[in-house]
């Protein structure tokens, strides 16, 4: 079951670049954001409501959960929104798949993992994939805009680290919260977060300039509804059963996914690099997830 929600999550997640795209061409970066993880708090509320299930925390633990909700969500999202109107989908999708890396690192400096064999040749050879599968979509003239766009992605990456990091602690250890009431509750920071970024920096659009742009209101449904509600539940489920970075290595199987998606809507082949690619991701996720050595 674990692994089947692993490759549902890649599902979701694989969708989620476009549909960034089409957003943040019709509407202010920080403001799709926002939509999307207010949607993703509304469906939540409307899914525990139904279930009565009880998602008060208070002290120290919802300082903790409000805290990993910044760096899981709320600033990793502002970043990517921002960096993706400057880069391509290629080079944001090879940064996306540092995820892990950052992640073991950050578990490294802290104690909490150690090099292994294994591991070291899991995340080596999934970042290639990405890299072999993303190239030909790469695009980098060097200019001050993509610099700055890169710069924001990779900022999204390392708080994706570190929002993973706080997450898996608040998760495991002898008292572990219910990763129901910590996706509640770090929705609730990082809407609180990104409403108060994209006020101060950003002008609204009009209720009917929403309305006019269809695309981009289905793609923020979307996003906030599967790539967010549905993900983070079960991204916060695999970290409680499967740990930080073998969780995380989920990103590398996203360009997977979408060249999957590429086949099944448009009928284009994978090109022989392509094929490599993936089959280095998933050589990578498999030594990854499986049992230290």
């Amino acid at each position: 079951m674990d692994a089947f929600l692993f490759g549902l999550l890649a599902a979701f997640w694989g969708g989620s670049f476009v549909a960034i795209k089409f957003a943040v061409d019709a509407f202010p970066p920080s403001f799709c954001a926002m939509l999307r993880v207010g949607v993703a708090l509304a469906a939540l509320s409307i899914v525990f409501v139904g279930e009565r299930r009880k998602l008060r925390v208070r002290g120290p633990a919802l300082r903790r959960m409000w805290l990993a909700g910044l760096f899981a969500q709320g600033i990793p999202f502002a970043f990517l929104f921002w960096g993706e109107r400057r880069v391509s989908p290629g080079l944001a999708g090879i940064i996306n798949g540092t995820v892990p890396v950052w992640t073991f690192l950050l578990g490294y400096v802290s104690g909490a993992e150690t090099f292994t064999r294994r591991k070291t040749a899991g995340l080596a050879l999934g970042f290639i994939g990405i890299a072999v599968i993303c190239a030909p979509m790469l695009s980098f003239s060097g200019t001050r805009r993509e610099l700055l766009g890169a710069a924001a992605v990779f900022v999204m990456a390392l708080s994706y680290g570190v929002g993973t990091r706080l997450t898996r602690a608040i998760l495991s250890g002898k008292n572990p919260a219910d990763f129901r009431a910590n996706a509640f509750h770090q929705n609730c920071a990082s809407v609180v977060f990104l409403a108060l970024v994209s006020r101060f920096t950003e002008t609204w659009p009009s209720a009917t300039a929403v309305a006019g742009s269809p695309a981009a209101v289905a793609a923020i449904l979307y996003l906030g509804v599967c790539s967010t509600a549905a993900a983070f539940l079960i991204y916060f489920h695999l970290i409680r059963q499967w740990g930080a970075v073998r969780a995380s290595a989920v990103t590398y199987v996203v360009p997977v996914v979408a060249l999957f998606w590429d086949y099944v809507f448009f009928k284009t082949v994978p090109s022989p690099a392509e094929i490599v690619g993936v089959a280095a991701v998933l050589a990578g996720v498999r030594l990854l997830n499986a049992r230290a050595a």
